[in-house]
């Protein structure tokens, strides 16, 4: 059952989708962060869900877009397309897990904040980017060693980022987000490049 999760970054494009993700949200909340004070919009909650409606609609569309274009003119001629079963108990399994992990990131931005533990709120912000990195690692690129190298930078990046950027997690989470979108992005096109050297598509048979 784990297979078709495999199978379907097997050119990156997972991945690459991730980065995106991220990316989008840190271009966002830079473009709020440099929008004029006399906007009215910025002060009103019409202006906010115009900006980030507009886009996270069109982050997805690009997401969406991107793999499907990747997935129809290189990977499906390469190695086919396959229709699996849905694991269920997977789809479950993730929609309990994802509240649970955004409300103990909120349990603990409550406890730091309540005891002014800045420096503990920058280092578990900062640190739980690497085992997500980790187990996304040993769960779908086991067949791709190099990203460990990738893992080893993305550590030692955020730890720059840590010490040098600024004090605020809002202020943080825009370099670090722009720093794992392009880092997701990057690793996610060098599997597809060597998806591409190392799978060739079938030559065409004569009838």
């Amino acid at each position: 059952m784990s297979r078709p999760k495999q199978y379907d970054n097997i050119d990156g494009t997972g991945e690459m989708s991730l980065g995106l993700m991220v990316l989008g949200f840190a271009l966002l909340s830079y473009l709020w962060g440099v929008l004029p004070e006399s906007w009215s919009g910025k002060h009103h909650p019409v202006g906010f869900l115009l900006l980030f409606n507009g886009g996270v609609g069109a982050m997805l569309g690009l997401i969406y877009w991107n793999a499907k274009a990747i997935k129809k003119h290189i990977t499906w001629p390469r190695t086919g397309y396959v229709a699996y079963r849905r694991d269920r108990k997977s789809r479950w399994i993730s929609f309990v897990a994802a509240p649970a992990f955004g409300a103990g990131c909120v349990c603990l931005m409550e406890v730091t904040r309540r005891h002014d533990w800045i420096s503990l709120q920058r280092m578990c912000y900062l640190a739980v980017w690497v085992p997500v990195y980790a187990f996304w690692i040993y769960r779908m690129e086991r067949h791709h060693p190099w990203k460990w190298l990738v893992l080893f930078f993305m550590a030692l990046g955020l730890l720059a980022i840590g010490l040098i950027g600024p004090g605020d997690i809002a202020e943080l989470g825009r370099p670090v987000g722009l720093f794992l979108g392009l880092t997701w992005l990057g690793s996610g096109a060098a599997t597809l490049y060597l998806y591409i050297r190392h799978t060739q598509p079938p030559a065409p048979t004569t009838e």
